[in-house]
């Protein structure tokens, strides 16, 4: 079965330390935590008192950002509390740990930390419906129906094709495909507006190679 602690390394490398761009709607954002999203993070009255401790500038400037990523990375409780809440708010609610392979249930969790949960479980449940046959209702709920379906196909080729889901998913959000791609990709381009509420808006093309980058895991077994 998949294991949490097998993913969290990879999810640490994709989402980095400290930042705080006033640019950046989610605005102070540690490993990835966003304070504007999640401003009841229990987290964050530490990452406040090493934060000032370190600097009294803010927002932080670019230049600090490194010196207050290493004095929170230093805090081992903290680092607890980033991790417990990944579990809880992008692993535990796929159920991924009844996942029997652990590169899908990888490319799953880390498409609900980039995307929100309920995007991967919905192209969980249209790939397996569409693609591998299963009966399943595309309602973005991944429980026992849903996950025995995934267990039981082909655990390669499924991963292949969320891995060229997730990439055409990057693709449409930045508005950068051909005229034969978005002929060939349609029905997945209908589906991404329709059932997942994006949009396509090509000022996010310079977060593209960052997105296509979380792709890249070969598949094991």
């Amino acid at each position: 079965m998949a294991d949490f602690n097998h993913y969290y390394p990879t999810l640490l490398a994709n989402e980095g330390g400290y930042c705080h761009d006033p640019l950046d709607p989610g605005g102070e954002t540690y490993r990835g935590i966003a304070r504007a999203s999640n401003p009841h993070w229990a987290g964050w009255p530490v990452v406040d008192g090493i934060r000032n401790h370190v600097t009294a500038a803010h927002p932080v400037p670019h230049t600090e950002w490194h010196a207050v990523s290493r004095a929170l990375e230093a805090d081992a409780a903290l680092n607890q509390s980033v991790e417990a809440f990944y579990k809880a708010a992008y692993w535990n609610p796929l159920n991924l740990d009844l996942v029997h392979t652990q590169a899908i249930a990888d490319q799953l969790a880390d498409h609900g930390v980039n995307a929100g949960t309920a995007r991967p479980a919905k192209m969980l449940q249209y790939l397996l419906a569409s693609e591998f046959g299963a009966q399943l209702v595309v309602d973005g709920k991944v429980g026992a129906h849903t996950i025995a379906a995934l267990n039981a196909v082909d655990q390669s080729a499924f991963y292949s094709r969320f891995i060229a889901m997730r990439r055409a998913f990057y693709a449409y959000r930045a508005g950068s495909y051909t005229a034969a791609e978005a002929q060939a990709l349609a029905p997945w381009h209908q589906f991404f507006h329709q059932h997942l509420g994006l949009n396509t808006d090509v000022r996010m093309q310079k977060y593209l190679a960052s997105w296509m980058g979380r792709t890249h895991e070969q598949f094991t077994a």
